[in-house]
């Protein structure tokens, strides 16, 4: 086995304010031969244990005769295994207080606990069980089918949902990123079970498979359940992703039902990984993150154009989206759309005041330590940082680097991801009857 030890002590590094953060957890690695990474960090205070196990697949990994198979397995698994009926998995954590559930992203898939220290043997068996071996019966699979085919509908009746989907397709084209998670409808009802046995074959491997817990979790104890627990799992080689091509501006203009117009416009900029990823974070806070933030106070505080109004930056391992989202009424559009314009502008030729800037670094780093607080949130960090970094990133490094990210800085990406004239875009109109 690999043992890394990650000693995060947080404790000589300054607040904004210049209070120190306490001291953090040592966040411990152990890689087991066959290439599974387990991950934890334990916080002694509390009794419980947030567990997740990630799987480096998405969406993203998917073609596009079988988009959605991700998400259907994460369902499907429930659904039963070789071992356990659907309510066996069901009452199994639920019994002892606690609970289990999955979600799949366009570059993950995870399956996740959250229980007492005391059944950390206990969720490791179930989630592992699902991994391992899903029934896929015929029957389940029909069902299945059906429930997604709902979720799909229900997708349709949320504009925030629909318009995102639409907006990403737009900008990533036929690349994967493009794809929504969970599938067209014409995919998902050509999956059959020899497909869906062969993805889990090729995708649920070692190599892919993270292991996180954050909580009172004793880090060696983590790995001999997890080296028992996964002992059949296949190695597996990592998935072979291919880095999107940039595509020109392009626009799309829909209609629905509704009350009102919905907008969202922007363009990609550099994933996770880039070096400009604290400066696009802090960029993101000041323009539409909060209700500090420009937007919210000028478009909405200021002249009451919007009830919902917010920028994102969505960022992926190798590419990312920096744009605004917009709820207004048709009458309010263009006048919004215009002070946003200018939002924009002045981000690109102004340099952020020091006054701002602090403000925005105080949000930014007492948000991220509030999420501390959180084991679910701990364990999914540490996951996150070795799938994206190949290691886990103390606190500190984390508020050192957003503490140096200088006004120039904001600037120079500003120059890039508020360029609105290279920017694509997406309306929802409401249908006029």
């Amino acid at each position: 086995m690999i043992h890394r030890f990650i000693n995060s002590s947080a404790g000589d590094a300054a607040s904004p304010s210049g209070a120190g953060f306490p001291v953090e957890p040592a966040v411990r690695t152990t890689v087991l031969p066959s290439g599974l990474t387990v991950l934890s960090e334990r916080v002694a205070s509390v009794r419980s244990v947030a567990l997740g196990c990630w799987l480096n697949v998405g969406s993203r990994d998917e073609a596009p005769s079988q988009n959605g198979i991700s998400h259907f397995i994460e369902h499907a698994v429930f659904k039963g295994t070789r071992k356990r009926k659907t309510h066996q998995i069901a009452q199994y954590l639920d019994a002892v207080g606690g609970y289990v559930n999955a979600f799949t992203g366009k570059d993950t898939t995870c399956y996740y606990a959250r229980i007492l220290d005391s059944h950390v043997g206990r969720a490791v068996e179930l989630l592992s069980d699902l991994i391992l071996a899903p029934a896929f019966s015929e029957k389940e699979i029909r069902k299945e089918k059906m429930v997604i085919a709902e979720e799909m509908r229900s997708i349709e009746d949320d504009p925030e949902d629909i318009i995102n989907d639409h907006f990403e397709a737009l900008l990533f084209g036929a690349h994967p990123l493009g794809q929504p998670v969970i599938g067209t409808l014409a995919a998902v009802e050509a999956l059959d079970r020899d497909a869906l046995v062969r993805a889990v074959a090729e995708r649920h491997t070692a190599r892919n498979l993270v292991v996180s817990a954050s909580g009172n979790v004793e880090h060696e104890r983590l790995v001999g359940l997890c080296a028992r627990a996964f002992a059949d799992l296949p190695a597996g080689v990592p998935p072979h992703r291919v880095r999107p091509a940039a595509r020109p501006p392009r626009h799309t203009r829909l209609s629905r039902s509704m009350q009102q117009t919905h907008a969202i416009f922007g363009r990609r900029v550099p994933g996770a990984r880039h070096a400009d990823s604290d400066a696009l974070l802090l960029l993101n806070a000041l323009l539409g993150d909060g209700m500090a933030s420009r937007l919210f106070q000028r478009v909405r505080e200021r002249h009451g154009y919007a009830y919902n109004i917010y920028s994102f930056a969505t960022l992926y391992e190798d590419a990312g989206v920096f744009g605004v989202y917009l709820c207004a009424d048709q009458s309010t559009v263009e006048k919004s759309v215009d002070l946003i314009r200018r939002e924009l502008d002045d981000l690109r030729v102004a340099p952020v005041s020091a006054r701002e800037l602090r403000r925005t670094k105080e949000q930014v780093i007492g948000s991220t330590m509030l999420g501390l607080e959180s084991m679910s949130t701990r364990m999914s960090r540490l996951a996150k940082d070795h799938l994206y970094y190949g290691r886990v990133t103390p606190v500190e490094e984390i508020v050192r680097r957003i503490e140096n990210v200088s006004a120039a800085d904001i600037q120079r990406v500003a120059v890039h991801a508020c360029a609105h004239e290279r920017y694509s875009s997406v309306t929802i109109d409401p249908v006029q009857e």
